[in-house]
């Protein structure tokens, strides 16, 4: 499973909540998924770095933890990679999940439900201020 950033679509949002939203690339603070420390390394890329392994790590154990294939998608032999977009808003909450690439409507249920149950994360911050950052993962649905 992997797991990728991206840029997330703005046109109904509001202005203010335009400036609550920076882009996951170039947010100065991550945010921290449950049981992940703030890494206290000494230079900002390290710093990132080490955030970073640990958030994927939290969002991948996650999904994995909690991931069911739909049964009728295992009966039909159904294998696809769906992509889910979604905002980690500057409370933590994951909210405007959708999915952006995908065409079984099982596996997309399915993938919609892991990230909406994705626990609330310590907001990511720009200027020590909290913000909400776009972030979009690939979840595959591989039978075997």
């Amino acid at each position: 499973m992997s797991i990728m950033k991206n840029f997330i679509t703005t046109q109904n949002w509001s202005r203010s909540e335009l400036q609550d939203i920076v882009d996951f690339a170039i947010v100065e603070s991550i945010p921290i998924f449950p049981g992940c420390k703030k890494s206290s390394a000494s230079d900002y890329n390290s710093r990132r770095q080490e955030d970073l392994q640990c958030f994927n790590a939290g969002i991948m154990n996650h999904i994995k933890n909690e991931f069911k294939y739909p049964e009728i998608a295992k009966e039909m032999g159904i294998s696809e990679k769906i992509y889910v977009q979604f905002v980690i808003d500057k409370t933590g909450s994951i909210k405007d999940s959708k999915v952006v690439r995908g065409d079984n409507k099982y596996l997309k249920e399915e993938a919609l439900r892991l990230v909406n149950g994705l626990p609330r994360m310590t907001p990511a911050s720009q200027r020590n201020k909290p913000v909400g950052v776009p972030y979009t993962i690939p979840i595959h649905f591989k039978l075997q």
